[in-house]
């Protein structure tokens, strides 16, 4: 292990600085709109930044790593179509355009603009528990990544994990959305120096025609086709198409982003280019894995091996600079989740059971006390839940458990005049049930189409039949 006193210091004057920038925010903090939406202000570079930021962290390097160790070249498909689906909806305005014109603030609002308030509680609750038990191992396995950089035991990765979440904790819950900006720009630039650094020394130490080697030594033609690969296949293409259309459009944090841009055409602009980013965060740690591969051999724990290679092979000072920007993609995702899933619960679950609506700097308060309640749950959670699988799967499947009847109702809210509440509550409940197989020991790809079909059978369905029930779904 490399890392000495000089990575220590150069960790330690990142998180200072982070803290200072992100404190800051605070000041510009004067309502619900500031905290959760920094004002609907984001531009298309700052927009950009953040939302590339949220969705590039320490577990997106961990478990596409993991995807690429396990299933070698044959992994770049997850990337692939995670960056053409978001050009897609920046260049087409598909759903995003129509979604910023209608001034939401999350992502089950939009039930109670299109069918009922009623529906938009139960929306809430989906959203919330799928939000949080996709979160919740977030923690363990980004602290299992800083750990084994850093050279600690293992035994210290819960002490690792709690110092994670306070540091995030800390300017989220006095800053939202505002403070998340600031350091998403700061994380982003460092990410993105981090990424390209540790990728270079990864194919000039293990050696591109070795990674290769490996790949096919180790995998045979599954390693290089994803269409013989028996972890993906015809299922789960259309599974992960049918997915990020989904969490571009209906995923919580993702969604913010979409909401606070200052129009419709920016936030066309942000999707477009954050897609083109979006393909290289998936297939860099993707031969990350690939290179732990040829490194240490076949049978090495699939999730701690790129850890413990990089923390071999980087000198003294890079492994600073790199644990500093992994820090940062922590920090910048797991804040923006914190704030994703604590709205949503203050919002669309206690907020509608209020017969009183609540003022301005009340509901501020109450989203800071319920970030700090989720953070607790991320906690617990990752200390003790052990994953059925690779951890890409289960975040698909978790996150699927609201997204496949949410992108049913967007939808048909959006585009379909005969729409109606039965339909809306169809689809969340199909899409439900659907998810839910995968812990049956039902395969990620089967699973997952499962839930969007029913999501969509349960839309179609559910607002033809019941229309004459209708109204007694609505709540007045």
């Amino acid at each position: 292990m490399n890392f000495t006193a000089l990575d220590w210091g150069i960790v330690g004057v990142y998180i200072a600085l982070t803290l200072a920038a992100g404190l800051a925010g605070r000041k510009y903090v004067t309502n619900a709109a500031d905290f959760l939406l920094a004002g609907r202000h984001l531009g298309k570079y700052i927009g950009i930044a953040t939302l590339a930021a949220t969705e590039i962290g320490t577990i997106t390097f961990m478990y596409y790593a993991e995807l690429g160790y396990k299933t070698g070249f044959a992994s770049f498909i997850n990337g692939l179509i995670a960056g053409v689906v978001m050009i897609f909806l920046g260049a087409s305005g598909f759903m995003i355009f129509k979604l910023r014109d209608l001034g939401l603030t999350t992502v089950p609002e939009f039930f109670e603009v299109k069918y009922s308030r009623r529906l938009r509680l139960v929306a809430g609750v989906l959203v919330a528990v799928g939000g949080l038990l996709n979160m919740g191992v977030f923690l363990k396995v980004e602290g299992t990544f800083l750990t084994i950089i850093a050279g600690l035991p293992l035994s210290d990765l819960k002490w690792t994990m709690t110092v994670i979440l306070f540091l995030e904790l800390l300017y989220t819950v006095l800053g939202g959305m505002v403070s998340i900006v600031i350091t998403d720009f700061i994380q982003f630039v460092m990410l993105s120096l981090g990424t390209v650094l540790v990728t270079g020394y990864v194919i000039w130490t293990v050696g591109w025609r070795h990674m290769q080697d490996a790949v096919m030594n180790n995998l045979g033609s599954n390693g290089f086709s994803p269409l013989s690969n028996p972890d993906y296949g015809w299922a789960y293409i259309a599974f992960q198409l049918l997915l990020w259309m989904a969490v571009d459009t209906c995923w919580q944090t993702t969604a913010m982003r979409t909401f606070a841009t200052k129009d419709p055409e920016t936030s066309k602009k942000v999707f477009f280019w954050t897609g083109f980013i979006f393909l290289g965060r998936g297939m860099m740690p993707m031969l990350w894995g690939i290179g732990a591969l040829a490194y240490f051999g076949k049978g090495h724990d699939s999730l701690q091996a790129m850890p413990e290679m990089i923390a071999r092979i980087l000198p003294t000072g890079v492994l600073g600079l790199v644990v500093a920007g992994m820090l940062a993609a922590t920090m910048s995702v797991n804040s923006s989740y914190l704030l994703g899933w604590s709205s949503v619960i203050s919002q669309d679950i206690i907020l509608p059971l209020r017969r009183r609506p609540l003022g301005q700097s009340s509901q501020v308060v109450l989203n800071r006390v319920v970030n700090v309640l989720v953070s607790l749950f991320v906690l617990f959670w990752g200390v003790w839940y052990v994953l059925p699988g690779p951890v890409y799967f289960y975040l698909n499947i978790t996150g699927t458990l609201f997204l496949a009847g949410a992108f049913a109702a967007f939808i048909g809210g959006l585009f379909w005049k005969r729409a109606n509440t039965v339909g809306g509550y169809c689809a969340m409940i199909g899409g439900a049930v659907g998810s839910v197989t995968y812990f049956f020991n039902i395969p990620a790809a089967y699973a997952g189409m499962s839930a969007f079909g029913l999501a969509a059978l349960g839309m179609v369905l559910g607002s033809l039949v019941g229309g004459r029930w209708d109204r007694r779904f609505r709540l007045s």
